[in-house]
């Protein structure tokens, strides 16, 4: 637990030099529990009780993504683990219970997921209606790539200024991100990390 905790450390730093949106808080509401109908990995439950998230929204340079409140998870899988609709919620078939969404695309549809039953927590993500594939082996890695991320965009780039006047990606910021993110999680889930924010 060492890692994940210097990585969401990591985290919060870059969330405080950056001034992002949200907070993070050292400690949470002992009068919340988690849903016993929700699962839950040990890394996941360490992000929740120690850091407690609140209202964090990051920019990317693209579409905004937000890690959801702990009274938010519940909401957060409707679409996903539920489907939803004007008279009752399902459970949906198709939808893995080891998976748990824990951050999305501003608007929805791009959820990022927590594989829970398996150690370490990797992480995958998703867009459109296709399959999840993987970005980070852990969720300590995926944050500290977050990280490496919001620091190059925000740092290097004035959020917005990471496209040339053709509205493509610049040359510079993929050869930053790549250089800096790349030997975090490694090559396979760097291709899948760029496609999921950029692609």
């Amino acid at each position: 637990m060492k890692k994940l905790e210097k990585a969401l450390s990591e985290l919060v730093n870059i969330h405080k030099n950056f001034t992002l949106q949200g907070k993070f808080e050292e400690s949470y509401d002992t009068n919340q529990t988690w849903p016993d109908y929700i699962k839950i990995s040990k890394e996941i439950s360490f992000l929740f009780e120690n850091f407690f998230p609140i209202d964090i929204e990051i920019e990317t340079g693209f579409a905004p993504i937000k890690l959801f409140n702990f009274d938010e998870i519940e909401e957060a899988q409707y679409g996903y683990c539920w489907i939803k609709n004007s008279d009752k919620i399902t459970k949906n078939p198709n939808w893995p219970d080891n998976n748990l969404v824990f951050m999305d695309d501003i608007g929805g549809g791009k959820p990022i997921i927590a594989l829970l039953d398996t150690q370490d927590t990797p992480v995958y993500a998703n867009y459109d209606s296709g399959r999840p594939f993987k970005i980070s082996d852990s969720l300590a890695d995926f944050f500290l790539s977050l990280s490496k991320l919001i620091e190059i965009v925000y740092g290097e780039f004035d959020i917005f200024e990471i496209c040339d006047e053709d509205d493509e990606l610049k040359t510079e910021f993929i050869e930053m991100i790549t250089k800096e993110i790349e030997p975090l999680i490694g090559s396979d889930n760097f291709v899948n990390f760029f496609d999921y924010f950029y692609g």
